[in-house]
């Protein structure tokens, strides 16, 4: 009878640590299903060639057959921000959908969105232009319309206060690294279930390994002196780095990349890059960073990689459409091929 009541007390104790996780598991389902039921459209290949056919940009606006997308305007940058306010209603309908725990790293991609704006807004203060962008975030709403009230001399402490630590003296590649920073260090504290955990930190640290080969890339190749990186990758080690950062030939950075993931994307993509430059080397380092969400989709189905999935994608898509547009609307569609990403 006491084995029995002991066997018992265990059986409770043991549901009651592991019955969250299975309610929590379970409120992925919905959502979970409503993302991989998305194709991602505007990935692929075929059908970015039949948007490039449109002679006009109404043209390319009845082409569109999207739910998910909808292009509105007449001009070039009214399309653009278009597909920027449907993308923003796709994070904001992740964000609904999710479970309660994991709505923060949706509410990421909001603040990511507006860091591109940030970015804008920067280059407008540089260039003594107005300011015109408009984000979605309370946070980057003030900050923007604090920048938009201080004289360009205050602008640097203005920023300073948001955790942004930008001199505008810094070149515009720095200066967008830096954004890039506190955006992934923002991702980095989110504050999400362990079973969650492993997959935004493969996720997170393989953005930053992303990001710093093609800053490593694009140094090298413009012959820039001071090459700033993003510690915590999730493959290439700070020793690694260090290692690529002694190298001047292009060639030969990717060479020492081999046993890494990224390796063989880089290598297929040498050719390319000798017809166009670095561009086509970032270009497959974008397309390989598909591919790896895609892994971390079928690594954790349970749980955030098919969110996680989601999310990259859309974002990629409308980068696609949006280099569109404006390859359509300037008559030039050969430059769109430069910059999207299809898989």
């Amino acid at each position: 009878m006491i084995a029995e009541l002991f066997v018992a007390v265990i059986g409770i104790g043991v549901a009651i640590r592991v019955l969250p996780s299975i309610i929590l598991l379970s409120q992925f389902s919905y959502p979970n299903a409503k993302f991989s039921a998305i194709e991602p459209v505007f990935l692929r290949e075929k059908e970015i060639a039949r948007l490039l056919e449109s002679k006009n940009l109404e043209e390319l606006k009845n082409n569109v057959i999207s739910k998910d997308f909808i292009l509105e305007g007449e001009e070039a940058r009214e399309l653009q921000k278009s597909i920027e306010e449907s993308h923003k209603k796709i994070i904001l309908m992740a964000i609904e959908d999710s479970p309660k725990k994991v709505q923060s790293f949706y509410e990421m991609w909001i603040k990511k969105m507006d860091a591109e704006k940030l970015k804008e807004a920067i280059r407008n203060i540089i260039e003594d232009r107005e300011i015109e962008v408009e984000p979605t975030s309370i946070e980057m709403k003030e900050l923007i319309e604090r920048l938009r009230k201080v004289e360009q001399a205050e602008v640097e402490r203005v920023l300073k206060e948001y955790g942004y630590l930008i001199s505008l003296e810094m070149p515009i590649e720095e200066i967008e690294k830096e954004i890039d920073k506190k955006i992934i260090e923002d991702f980095k504290q989110l504050t999400l279930p362990k079973s969650c955990k492993k997959a935004i930190e493969k996720f997170v640290g393989t953005w930053i390994d992303i990001l710093n080969i093609k800053t490593i890339l694009r140094g090298k190749h413009y012959g820039m002196e001071a090459i700033d990186i993003i510690e915590g990758g999730w493959e290439v080690s700070k020793w690694k780095i260090e290692e690529l950062l002694k190298v001047d030939y292009i060639p030969e950075i990717i060479s020492l990349l081999e046993g890494t993931s990224y390796y063989p994307a880089l290598r297929d993509a040498i050719t390319d890059f000798e017809k166009e430059g670095v561009i086509a080397l970032e270009r497959a380092l974008d397309k390989y960073l598909l591919q790896a969400v895609g892994m971390i989709a079928n690594e954790y189905p349970l749980s955030i990689g098919p969110g996680i999935r989601f999310m990259v994608e859309k974002e990629a898509e409308a980068r696609n459409l949006k280099a569109v547009a404006k390859a359509v609307a300037e008559e030039m569609p050969e430059e769109a091929w430069k910059v999207v990403v299809v898989i």
